[in-house]
């Protein structure tokens, strides 16, 4: 089986194959989308392609030996460069290399191919770091370039979340990526393409990938979640296209959701002028990882969109699950209509302080104190 067969966009797919037959595929190729649209399996599907010995139809055949590989990611020509930190799950007092990290990434990527940048991290363990691409990673893809293919063939350098790439690696790359040796092809996946530097993106071919039709979605969701056809186009419609988010909410309902039982909890604090525990949820937040902080501000982001559409009456778009739906009616009744803007500002402000790596005590002591004034 493709990697398409799993979640198809066709003409970018058909696109991409008809290049590999004409032997016009770009050198590099920068997909980009929103969290859970589905780039992944768009890029292994090219990427099964360009290697399939027995194509089809269009399409790769799934049985041959480069696919078996592709497809269980040991392809000795597949290089994956990914973010990488301190972490609890490798067990090592320094940052680890990227191939210790392989089994993981196996692991996440196989399980969970529409996974986001936050759920990476947690996979690996970074808890409280926060992860770059850095010098080490570039001088890694360096010296898989300079390598002859095992088979002969292609190299793929294969980077997610090259958003998160250093300024110092950027540029140790920019030559590789503008003049790679015939045969190697970089493929990145991007779910921030405007914190990637200019001098990358314009090396690259860029391809934006689509949010899933809504339909197609729920009937995803039926089969993989064995959902009721009602539910599953209540999710589709909330996640926006994107069958990553989709699964989450899912997954989240079911498992219970932190962030929204802590978030909802900090604004009754402070419609109720309770400034003291108030702080102390604060104090509470800024011990978690920095990953987590920001996961956090991000889930608070979405209640606060969900509060404000309930408030203008528009409760058809607003998405609200039934189980959460007393608690924004009591929520919108004791906040003002200017609130959200501010709280809207102060939310992203927070997750640019997390990740300049500002004390999370004053940025929550600073969020607790701007969210009572402007409750």
């Amino acid at each position: 089986m493709s990697f398409s067969d799993i979640f198809s966009y066709n003409q970018i797919i058909d696109t991409l194959r008809n290049e590999i037959d004409n032997e016009r595929l770009p050198h590099a190729i920068l997909f980009t989308e929103k969290e859970g649209y589905g780039a992944y399996n768009i890029a292994m599907s090219t990427i099964q392609y360009l290697y399939c010995r027995d194509r089809q139809n269009g399409d790769s055949c799934g049985i041959c030996p480069s696919c078996n590989k592709i497809q269980k990611l040991i392809h000795p020509d597949i290089h994956f460069i990914f973010p990488t930190a301190i972490s609890v799950k490798i067990n090592k007092d320094k940052k680890p290399a990227v191939d210790d990290f392989l089994p993981l990434w196996r692991e996440l990527a196989m399980s969970n191919p529409y996974f986001s940048e936050h759920e990476l991290y947690e996979y690996f363990g970074f808890e409280n770091r926060l992860s770059v691409i850095g010098v080490a990673e570039a001088e890694e893809i360096i010296k898989h370039e300079n390598l002859t293919s095992f088979e002969g063939r292609y190299k793929v350098i294969f980077v997610m979340f090259p958003e998160r790439m250093n300024t110092e690696a950027s540029n140790k790359l920019l030559k590789s990526i503008e003049e790679p040796d015939a045969g190697t092809y970089f493929i990145f996946i991007s779910q921030n393409k405007q914190k990637i530097i200019p001098t990358i993106l314009s090396r690259c071919r860029i391809v934006d990938i689509p949010p899933l039709n809504a339909d197609l979605l729920a009937e995803q969701l039926v089969k993989r979640f064995n959902i009721s056809e009602h539910e599953a186009k209540f999710r589709a419609g909330y996640a926006g296209g994107s069958y990553g988010i989709a699964a989450k909410l899912i997954h989240d309902e079911s498992n219970g959701n932190d962030n929204f039982i802590t978030f909802t909890s900090m604004l009754n604090l402070a419609a109720s002028k309770d400034l003291v525990k108030l702080l102390e949820t604060g104090e509470q937040l800024a011990t978690s990882g920095k990953e987590a902080q920001k996961k956090f501000c991000i889930d608070a982001l979405e209640i606060i969109r969900k509060l404000y559409i309930a408030s203008l009456g528009m409760n058809n778009i607003s998405y609200i699950p039934l189980n959460e739906k007393k608690t924004y009616e009591a929520l919108t009744q004791k906040i003002k209509k200017d609130f959200y803007q501010g709280c809207y500002n102060l939310l992203n402000s927070s997750i640019d302080y997390i990740e300049r790596n500002v004390n999370p005590k004053f940025i929550f002591c600073d969020f607790c104190n701007k969210l009572y004034y402007y409750m």
